[in-house]
């Protein structure tokens, strides 16, 4: 059994007969690192650029000293034309510039995709086969079970206490077998893979990140 040195609960408490701690502890900080550099980079690359910002403000003083000029009708014809064409002028340079964002926007999404494919490439051949935590169902004792005399397999027992553990949560989706690809068919309702705390941890850093913006643009 590997779980002398772990920062888990004491076995007596959640029967696990893997666990590597401290490699769940290195991929829960590399998922937080990951995500919040992923969110970093497509805030820098999606977000308006300083100059953007200036032409859209600038448009707008042109539009309010063009409706200005033409409130006071004929008698300032020739000042109206010239805002109205640096009105035209500075909407077509806006124009540009959003077109740039949006292009930028397309380029980081198609990135940051590929980023996360070789990621999840490379966590899975490092971690191939291993799975981080286990559950014994040998040391499972179910008294509903015991009473009806039925005989379940340690793989059954620990399958049931991994399904209790987590309700109502659910895990079986298509990225939670493929996390567990490679590791031995027994095991595999009972475990958890590399990538599913990687991923577990990329959501979780991910919804912290989203509070934190919606609470200080409050």
């Amino acid at each position: 059994h590997n779980y002398n040195m772990t920062l888990l609960p004491h076995p007596s408490i959640i029967p696990y007969t893997i666990v590597h701690s401290t490699d769940i502890a290195l991929l829960l900080a590399f998922g937080f690192v990951y995500e919040l550099a992923i969110r970093l980079y497509r805030h820098n690359n999606e977000s308006r650029t300083s100059r953007e910002r200036k032409v859209n403000i600038h448009l707008a003083t042109l539009r309010y000293e063009a409706a200005k000029k033409r409130a006071l009708g004929p008698s300032a014809f020739v000042e109206t034309s010239k805002l109205e064409r640096a009105v035209l002028a500075t909407e077509k340079e806006l124009e540009k510039l959003k077109s740039g964002r949006e292009a930028r926007i397309a380029r980081t999404s198609k990135l940051i995709k590929k980023c996360n494919l070789a990621t999840n490439i490379i966590v899975m051949l490092m971690y191939y086969g291993v799975a981080m935590l286990a559950i014994d169902g040998s040391r499972i004792i179910d008294e509903n079970i015991a009473s009806n005399d039925e005989i379940i397999s340690d793989v059954e027992r620990a399958s049931s206490f991994w399904k209790g553990l987590f309700f109502p949560l659910t895990y079986h989706g298509m990225g939670y077998k493929i996390s567990q690809y490679g590791i031995e068919s027994g095991m595999r309702a009972s475990c958890v893979g590399a990538l599913a705390v990687f991923w577990a941890a990329r959501t979780t850093s991910g919804e912290m990140f989203e509070c934190a913006i919606k609470w200080l643009s409050r």
